[in-house]
């Protein structure tokens, strides 16, 4: 009866430690098992939290030199996005060799209006510069992933980049828009864009604003608000020589509502 019986522990510890064994491969072979504040935030960056289902919480993370282009003060940049929803999962996606997050900030809203919150980054190529781009969590079959769900064409040249204005409904129709100033330090062009038919499509464009300076870690400098009164978000931004600050809205068109001497304290 000895040897029986040793050798059904025999079995029942090797069975436990070949268990063990699978678990530890799994969790190094799923990354975004970890958790959330195991990951390490690039500098200066913010580490965003919001309300709500879906993403609930965005890091900029996987710190890399492999973009020399520098516009946010330094030379690091975010090779990875890491996100964690409203059950406390957590989640990460890894870009491409050729491709960065150019930001400071991952932006957290409904973009889609779908009820689960996406992230919104820049995303910067070597080749195409910097587009808009905005991730969701996927559900494929019994699988959830962070990826992507709509991006803004890249500007189309490197090193070309945008500065975030904000994410609102600027038109009034119920649907939420984005905007952002493409080349601020040379073009200085307000774009706008709403998400149609899965597609991002340009519905304003205008051009003399600025909204961040090179080398300034202050991602953007603007500001949303209903300024008129008539229950649509305007925004404002400093001019392409910052000598003013301009109020404009896009509600029935886009139109300037006012221009005053620029100042910081207007943005804060």
């Amino acid at each position: 009866m000895t040897p029986t019986i040793c050798c059904t522990v025999l079995v029942a510890l090797c069975l436990i430690h070949t268990a063990s064994a699978i678990a530890a491969s799994n969790s190094e072979l799923v990354p975004e098992m970890r958790e959330f504040n195991s990951h390490t935030p690039i500098p200066h960056s913010d580490i965003t939290q919001h309300d709500g289902s879906g993403i609930v919480k965005a890091m900029l993370s996987c710190a890399t030199e492999r973009y020399a282009h520098g516009v946010l003060g330094d030379a690091i940049e975010a090779g990875c996005l890491v996100v964690e929803d409203d059950t406390r999962s957590v989640y990460k996606l890894d870009l491409p060799e050729s491709q960065v997050f150019e930001d400071l900030i991952p932006r957290i809203a409904d973009v889609n209006a779908d009820g689960q919150n996406d992230v919104v980054v820049v995303r910067s190529e070597q080749g195409q510069g910097a587009s808009l781009a905005v991730y969701h969590l996927n559900q494929s079959g019994s699988k959830t992933q962070l990826s992507l769900l709509v991006d803004t064409p890249p500007i189309g040249t490197g090193n070309r980049w945008l500065a975030p204005v904000g994410i609102a409904d600027f038109t009034g129709d119920g649907v939420i828009d984005v905007a952002y100033v493409q080349t601020p330090h040379i073009g200085g062009i307000l774009r706008v864009w709403s998400i149609i038919d899965d597609v991002f499509v340009e519905i304003a464009q205008s051009r003399g604003f600025s909204n961040h300076r090179i080398g300034d870690t202050r991602v953007s400098t603007s500001k949303l608000a209903d300024t008129n009164n008539d229950g649509v978000i305007d925004i404002a931004l400093p001019d392409q020589r910052r000598n003013n600050t301009v109020w404009v809205t896009l509600s029935p068109k886009f139109s300037v509502l006012e221009s005053k001497p620029f100042s910081l304290r207007d943005f804060d």
